[in-house]
């Protein structure tokens, strides 16, 4: 069964509106991964979104990960 993984952000004041159009949690992004071991390798390997997670580093105030399998409670 598939894992929906998603992922909310929210800027810190500081970042210029350059960075980033709206406060609070102004972004999100969802990924569907077919195993617990793509979303393994997604979160821990992948150079993509290892590079993206960095791109990320001082201008992050709070992030929300949740992660389900559609189905399951």
């Amino acid at each position: 069964m598939p894992i929906v993984h998603i992922v909310l952000f929210e800027f810190k004041p500081t970042t210029s509106h350059a960075q980033v159009e709206d406060g609070g949690f102004s972004h999100a992004f969802v990924s569907e991964f077919q195993s617990e071991e793509d979303r393994k390798y997604y979160l821990e390997e992948d150079p993509a979104h290892l590079a993206f997670v960095k791109s990320l580093e001082g201008v992050m105030q709070n992030v929300r990960v949740l992660d389900f399998e559609p189905g399951k409670f």
